[in-house]
């Protein structure tokens, strides 16, 4: 078993590293992390263009080795297709 801290940026505060979690090995950490990310997403997904929701998950002495994030991101479609959104 391993210590893994993880470091989440929510959107409103950056929630630091003080607690280790023992973990059996870095993919058991990141697991975690994600599903750590994925509640984040349900409390609420960025507002903004570009924004993000973040997890770091770093090893024994504090030392990110992993980011998960989930990205608030807004592409536009071009005019030119047939193809129109059902009505």
């Amino acid at each position: 078993m391993s210590i893994f801290y993880f470091k989440v940026d929510d959107l409103e505060t950056v929630l630091g590293i003080d607690e280790g979690y023992e973990f059996p090995d870095l993919m058991a950490a990141i697991s975690e992390g994600k599903r750590v990310l994925a509640e984040m997403a349900v409390d609420g997904i960025p507002h903004d263009e570009g924004k993000r929701l973040v997890v770091e998950v770093c090893n024994a002495e504090r030392v990110p080795i992993a980011q998960l994030s989930l990205e608030f991101h807004i592409s536009f479609i071009g005019q030119g297709g047939s193809w129109r959104c059902p009505t």
